[in-house]
């Protein structure tokens, strides 16, 4: 025995984009573009209510409130539009986050981010310093060593005398007559 269906041929079409869902139901006895943010609705359902006014595809949410998105003229186009709307929600994987876990994922993330900014900042301040160090040290005047150890010095001082004159202030006179070649 083969059972007939029948293919209801409808526009109803149902999209997530950007964490919100978006149903446009031309055929609808009253069409409309409806749209939910997913992020916003913690538990909800969308279900297909028949009533003496007719069959309307509903949203029940949490709180027990229930709110009419579109009248439809058939069970079928309801059913349709439900299914429609279940397709979407099925395809967005990676689009809907709810707003407690997002907000708690980017909290956790940026106080670790924040711990780890505040290491490799005092880590790289050390480092500068060390550096400036080793520049300053490096720049730092010395006394020439020659081969053998001794300072060079004018031919005719030793090197314990040139140590003794330095920082002994000098007209240029006197500098000109002390290194005067004999």
């Amino acid at each position: 025995m083969k059972l007939a269906s029948k293919k209801i041929q409808s526009n109803s079409s149902a999209r997530v984009v950007d964490g919100k869902l978006i149903l446009t139901y031309p055929d609808a006895v009253t069409p409309v573009v409806w749209q939910m943010d997913l992020t916003q609705a913690k538990a909800s359902a969308l279900e297909v209510r028949e009533s003496p006014k007719g069959v309307s595809l509903v949203l029940k949410t949490a709180k027990g409130e229930t709110v009419e998105i579109a009248p439809f003229a058939t069970k079928g186009e309801a059913v349709e539009a439900l299914m429609a709307a279940a397709k979407a929600l099925e395809g967005a994987h990676g689009q809907i986050r709810p707003a407690a876990a997002a907000n708690s994922a980017d909290n956790v993330s940026g106080a670790s981010v924040k711990k780890h900014n505040r290491w490799a900042a005092g880590l790289l301040g050390v480092l500068l310093i060390v550096v400036l160090l080793m520049i300053w040290a490096s720049l730092a005047p010395r006394p020439a060593i020659s081969v053998d150890g001794a300072s060079t010095a004018s031919p005719g001082q030793s090197g314990f005398e040139q140590r003794e004159e330095n920082g002994v202030p000098l007209s240029a006179d006197e500098f000109l007559l002390k290194n005067r070649a004999p």
